[in-house]
C-alpha cells in the first residue's frame, strides 16, 4: 500500500470535503490515508471523530510558515509518499513542504476554477505548475479548460467526482417526508447547499410565486443567508411554502421526499449534490456551470444559462415531466465513486513506479 496524505483546508461540511472522504472509503490505500486539514474546523461532522488517522494543523489566518515545517514533519512521521491536495492553499502548503522532501510526490485535484480569476491566485497557480511536479487533475472537463485559459497549464487527467451510489438510493417518497415531517400533498423541489451567496436560493424564492401554489421549496443545509431570504419570502408572500430544514445527516432521505432537485448556482465545479440527487432518481434543474453539462443529461434533467432567472420555474415545471425516467439507472456509471477511487488510486501506482 502507498502512504497518501489528503490535504483539504478544512473539515467544515461541503461537496469537496465528502469528496475527499468517499474517495478515502473506496481507495485501496484506505488503511494508510491520512486526510490533514489546515485550519481547525468548528463546524466539523461529528462522524469524523471516529475515523482514524485524521489531524488538524490549527492554521491561523495569512500565510503560516510553521505550518509547512508541520507538514514535513507529518511526511516524515507517516512515511508519505503521496500529497493529494484540495484547492489553492492546500496545494501551496503542499507544494512548498515537498521542496523539503522531493521524494514525495504531489497530486492536486482542482475542483472549481473559480478562484482563478483573481490574479494572484492565477499566479500562485501558474508557479507551482511551472517549477514544481505537480499532477493536476480536474474534476470535470470545463474546469481543465479554465485552468488550461488561465493558468496555460493542461490538467493530467481529468477525474470526475464520484458519490456512494449505494447509499444514495430511493426509498418511499411517502415514508421519507414523513421522517423529515414534510407536507405529503404538495409537490416539492429541493435545494441541498449551504445557505451563503452564489448558491441559488434567492432566485428559487423569487420564482416560487409564479409557480402553482401545490409546488413548495424545501431548503436543506445552513449559513449566513438564511435570516436574509426568510425576511425576502415573507415580503413575496410566500414563506408558508418554504420549508427549513437546516443540516440534516440522511440526504438520501431528503431526495427521496422531493420530486425535483434545484441548484442555481452562480459558480461551481463538478457539484456533488447532483450527482446525489440523480442516483436516488430524482430530476434535477442546474445552472450551466463548471462541469454541470457534462453530468446532467437530457433524461435526468435541464441546464439553464447562470443568468437566464426567467426560464428557471418554467424549466422546474418541465422537470416534473422526467420523474418516470430511469434517472438512477441511465447514469450510474456516471456517478459511482468505485470508479473515481479506481482512477486515483491509478495515478497514485503510476507516479510511484
Amino acid at each position: 500500500m502507498i502512504n497518501v496524505m489528503q490535504l483539504v483546508q478544512h473539515f467544515k461540511v461541503g461537496g469537496l470535503e465528502k469528496m475527499v472522504f468517499e474517495l478515502r472509503r473506496k481507495s485501496i490505500h484506505n488503511a494508510t490515508t491520512h486526510v490533514v486539514a489546515l485550519e481547525e474546523s468548528s463546524q466539523a461532522w461529528p462522524e469524523l471523530a471516529t475515523l482514524p488517522n485524521l489531524c488538524s494543523l490549527n492554521k491561523q489566518a495569512g500565510i503560516q510558515p510553521k505550518v509547512i515545517t508541520q507538514l514535513v514533519e507529518y511526511i516524515d512521521k507517516h512515511d508519505i509518499r503521496i500529497i493529494h491536495s484540495h484547492h489553492i492553499g492546500p496545494m501551496l502548503y503542499a507544494a512548498l513542504a515537498i521542496v523539503q522532501r522531493p521524494h514525495v510526490k504531489h497530486v492536486t485535484t482542482v475542483h472549481d476554477a473559480w478562484y482563478l480569476q483573481q490574479w494572484r491566485m492565477r499566479l500562485i497557480t501558474w508557479a507551482i505548475c511551472k517549477f514544481t511536479n505537480v499532477n493536476v487533475v480536474a474534476d470535470a472537463q470545463a474546469v481543465a479548460q479554465e485552468v488550461a485559459q488561465k493558468v496555460h497549464h493542461q490538467a493530467n487527467d481529468v477525474v470526475i467526482n464520484g458519490i456512494d451510489s449505494v447509499y444514495f438510493s430511493p426509498i418511499n417518497q411517502q415514508f421519507a417526508r414523513y421522517q423529515l415531517s414534510l407536507p405529503q400533498n404538495v409537490r416539492l423541489i429541493g435545494c441541498g447547499a449551504r445557505v451563503e451567496s452564489g448558491k441559488g436560493h434567492q432566485a428559487m424564492i423569487s420564482q416560487l410565486h409564479v409557480l402553482p401554489n401545490d409546488i413548495h421549496l424545501v431548503f436543506a443545509g445552513d449559513g449566513g443567508l438564511k435570516a436574509d431570504l426568510m425576511a425576502l419570502a415573507q415580503t413575496l408572500g410566500v414563506a408558508h411554502r418554504i420549508h427549513w430544514l437546516g443540516r440534516i445527516s440522511k440526504m438520501q432521505v431528503f431526495y427521496s421526499a422531493i420530486d425535483v432537485f434545484c441548484l442555481f448556482s452562480e459558480r461551481e465545479g463538478l457539484p456533488l449534490a447532483l450527482l446525489e440527487a440523480m442516483a436516488c432518481n430524482r430530476p434535477v434543474v442546474a445552472s450551466d456551470v463548471g462541469g454541470v453539462k457534462e453530468v446532467v443529461k437530457p433524461d435526468a434533467g435541464i441546464v439553464l444559462d447562470k443568468d437566464d432567472i426567467e426560464q428557471l420555474a418554467p424549466a422546474l415545471l418541465q422537470a416534473f415531466e422526467l420523474k418516470e425516467n430511469n434517472i438512477r439507472g441511465n447514469n450510474l456509471g456516471l456517478v459511482c465513486s468505485s470508479l473515481m477511487a479506481k482512477r486515483y488510486d491509478a495515478i497514485y501506482q503510476a507516479l510511484c513506479v
